[in-house]
């Protein structure tokens, strides 16, 4: 009897750890975008290159599927990586708040590697495809190309 009414206990504190998030840390759910930034060339990038992702809220879709964006894409999350001595792929995890996603919008994940100094070295595709919910995503490729092309 004694045992059932500790594991009880146990029970009970287990489910209101987790209904109030572990530690109530207070963070906002976040979704994970999981990835790859891949290139064709075979290179291993000099020290100090960074690579950026970053996920942009490229606008409405309407009805029909179309992405009826008004502005400039807007950067909803951004993440910087040390890429230097590494090659293609180079693997990422972006955290995205969830309250920063838009119901029916469209996102689009871009991708930049610089060198230490800045200067581009790869650029995203300008026709990068969109994204209809991160929140159910699974590991997405972004390809990039020499920023020279």
């Amino acid at each position: 009897m004694r045992v059932a009414v500790l594991s009880l206990k146990a029970l009970l504190l287990v489910a209101a750890g987790l209904a109030y998030g572990c530690g109530g840390n207070g963070a906002a759910p976040q979704t994970k975008i999981l990835g790859s930034v891949t290139y064709r060339e075979a290179l291993v990038l000099p020290a100090g290159s960074t690579l950026e992702i970053r996920l942009e809220d490229a606008g409405r879709t309407s009805a029909s599927g179309v992405v009826q964006s008004d502005a400039a894409a807007t950067p909803v999350a951004t993440q910087t990586v040390d890429a230097g001595g590494r090659g293609s792929p180079i693997s990422f995890t972006l955290a995205v708040p969830r309250d920063a996603l838009v119901p029916r919008h469209k996102y689009v994940l871009r991708a930049a590697i610089r060198s230490s100094a800045g200067e581009p070295l790869f650029t995203g595709l300008p026709d990068q495809k969109p994204i209809d919910n991160p929140n159910t995503t699974g590991k997405i490729e972004v390809p990039v190309i020499p920023a020279s092309r």
